[in-house]
């Protein structure tokens, strides 16, 4: 019986222990798949809750071992309690037959087990270094990501910083030319059809000033009143012009072209600047408004036509220029001679350029060599070309009181430089003339006088030869804008030049404050000096007087310079 007890019992130990071994394999196997793929931080600490796990198995089967050895204890104890009053029977013979070979087959079992067993301890202290291993490298890749994902949020969070200072940078200096410049807004008011309430809106649009409407045309004017909400503006068509006489300070062509104007809109027929419309919007009555302006209209009808622009002229006449800068010329409507005299030396280089040509040494002296010919002065042209050598100007200025030799017909570079040499010791040696009195010229004052002769215009004879553009642009140069009489210059001074004191006083009592009246000059009327009549009403009655009489054509008395003659 004892024996039966003890096979028992190692049978009972041998299935605790294989049961636990397997128990830990599937532990291990089942923590395994778990751990598998996951981020090396859920690894660490998988593997921390592995090592707990396995610790808390150990101390579970050894209270298990402990259990089950005090269980077996006590069942071997009752056994022997229960076995002692048994009687030894024949049927105990065939049981202990058959327990002796379950007992054999345990015994063979537990041999299989004993060699097991040594191999568990085994197993674990190859596990707890393994795991120990992946713990301490887990933790090390859990730091190295961490650091990882610092240093890349740092990098980011600088280029966001850099990003956005450089978007404030370039932001700043967008505004700052802006915020430079201010405007200030003209009064727009003064543009006949604007009031109060246009004029907000072409402020709030971009349009504070006369320049930015007269360079606007109708339609986006039309626009930008109506993206403030005013859609009804009829008179829009005449705002641009209006707008350019302000920014021309031509305060008389304003005055006129408003009196054209019907509540700032135009009338049916075309303006006429020769025409002297009265102020329909100062009249009462529908009748007498409509009157006057069939008058305005009857004298707009019978005033002559303009004479026809000159066809296309000969501009090789002009030294410098050759058959492809004139087509170049041409191209660019510089068609006659007029036209280049009255242009600056940049716009004809640019109409040059846009033609393919940009060699053009001689233009400086185009518009010069176009005013004599213009003016008929086959004389003066000439002169003026001998000065030149291939259109260009000489080192000395050019001077009239010079017989210049023509150095283009000369053969050879020493006898060209001779002629040169003579020329330039023959215009040193001559008298500059003395700068004489402008004022004698109407339209001129002190303040003109001044920047005329700052400018190099100090004779009667340089003004008569200089075009009006130059003269504005030499006035414009001292800041004087408003130069109304400006286009009668030229012609005062070549009388003046020519010494024709009686022309000159007729000339100027046609003149109103130097500038030319609605009617051309007549030379065989003997006009009446307006300038000199105090009282509008007797003004307007002179006026009307001398251009009924120049209507009348040859009736009138010859003038004084004729009889001279």
């Amino acid at each position: 019986m004892g024996w039966f007890i003890t096979q028992s019992l190692a049978f009972i130990i041998i299935a605790a222990l294989i049961g636990l071994a397997i128990g830990i394999w599937i532990g291990w196997l089942t923590w395994g798949r778990r751990a598998k793929g996951k981020h090396t931080a859920a690894k660490a600490e998988a593997a921390a809750r592995s090592a707990a796990a396995t610790t808390a198995s150990d101390a579970d089967s050894e209270a298990g071992a402990e259990n089950a050895a005090e269980a077996d204890t006590a069942e071997a104890e009752a056994g022997t309690a229960d076995a002692e009053p048994v009687p030894a029977l024949a049927v105990a013979g065939a049981a202990a037959t058959d327990e002796a070979s379950d007992a054999e087959t345990a015994v063979a079992e537990a041999g299989a087990a004993e060699d097991a067993v040594p191999a568990e301890p085994e197993a674990e202290a190859v596990a707890e270094p393994e795991a120990e291993a992946e713990t301490s490298g887990a933790e090390q890749e859990v730091e190295t990501a961490e650091s990882d994902v610092v240093a890349e949020a740092e990098a980011v969070a600088r280029k966001a910083a850099e990003e956005d200072a450089a978007a404030k940078a370039a932001e700043a200096k967008t505004e700052a030319p802006e915020a430079a410049v201010v405007e200030t807004p003209d009064d727009l008011r003064r543009i006949e059809g604007i009031g109060p309430k246009i004029a907000a809106a072409l402020v709030a649009a971009g349009y504070p000033t006369y320049a930015k409407i007269a360079a606007a045309t109708e339609d986006e004017l039309r626009e930008a009143v109506a993206s403030q909400g005013i859609k009804f503006a009829p008179s829009a068509s005449s705002w641009a012009d209006q707008a350019q006489y302000l920014v021309d300070s031509d305060a008389d062509g304003l005055e006129e072209y408003q009196d054209y104007l019907v509540g700032g809109q135009e009338r049916r027929a075309k303006f006429n600047e020769k025409v002297d419309y009265a102020d329909v919007d100062e009249i009462d009555g529908a009748d007498a408004k409509a009157a006057a302006i069939a008058e305005d209209e009857a004298e707009a009808a019978a005033e002559p036509a303009a004479e026809p622009e000159p066809g296309p002229q000969d501009l090789q006449r002009i030294e410098g220029i050759g058959p492809k800068i004139e087509a170049a010329l041409k191209a660019a409507g510089y068609t006659t001679y007029a036209k280049l005299a009255g242009t600056s030396e940049d716009e004809l280089r640019a109409a040059l350029a846009a033609g393919g040509i940009t060699f053009a040494p001689a233009a400086t002296s185009w518009s010069d060599q176009a005013q004599y010919l213009v003016d008929g002065d086959e004389d003066g042209l000439q002169e003026y070309q001998d000065y030149l050598i291939g259109g260009q100007d000489r080192a000395s200025k050019f001077t009239e009181n010079v017989d210049y030799a023509d150095v283009d017909e000369i053969d050879g570079a020493d006898a060209k430089a001779a002629a040169i040499a003579e020329d330039e010791a023959e215009a040193a040696a001559a008298p500059e003339p003395e700068p004489q009195d402008l004022q004698r010229i109407e339209g001129i004052g002190p303040k003109i006088e001044a920047a005329l002769k700052a400018a190099g215009y100090t004779t009667y004879a340089k003004i008569a030869d200089t075009p009006e553009s130059q003269l504005r642009e030499a006035l414009a140069a001292s800041g004087i804008k408003f130069a109304p009489a400006a286009a009668s210059w030229a012609e005062q001074a070549k009388l003046l030049a020519e010494g024709d004191e009686d022309a000159l006083q007729e000339y100027q009592d046609y003149l109103v404050g130097g500038q030319e009246r609605r009617a051309k000059f007549n030379e065989n009327v003997d006009y009446t000096d307006v300038d000199e009549i105090e009282g509008t009403d007797a003004k307007a009655a002179a006026i009307a007087a001398d251009e009924a009489k120049a209507a009348a054509g040859g009736d009138a008395e010859p003038s004084q310079s004729e009889v001279k003659a």
